[in-house]
């Protein structure tokens, strides 16, 4: 978010500073290009953004259990499982099945 400016309460802009090789950085001074409290607020926004991720994440995994039980279980016995193997276990049929 902060270097690509993606931000729906922020905005289209990026807050990341001029990159400069290392061996020409001066100790001693500032190289910020924003408020400490746009740095809140860039930081809010990113905690925003992971904590919602988090919870579909975990909603899609809570809804789709059986299906990654059953693979890490084949996994284990066999630990490759192929592309019709898994549409098998995904979706409960072969390649050849209608939907």
């Amino acid at each position: 978010m902060k270097e690509f400016g993606m931000s729906k309460k922020l905005g289209l802009v990026t807050f990341e500073k001029e990159r400069r090789p290392l061996f020409l950085d001066v100790q001693g001074a500032s190289s910020k290009e924003y408020s400490e409290e746009t740095a809140r607020e860039i930081d809010g926004e990113i905690k925003t953004i992971v904590d919602d991720t988090y919870g579909k994440v975990k909603g899609i995994l809570i809804e789709h259990k059986d299906t990654l039980e059953r693979l890490a279980k084949r996994l284990l016995e066999k630990e490759v499982v192929d592309k019709e193997e898994l549409r098998e276990i995904v979706y409960g049929k072969a390649k050849g099945d209608t939907p």
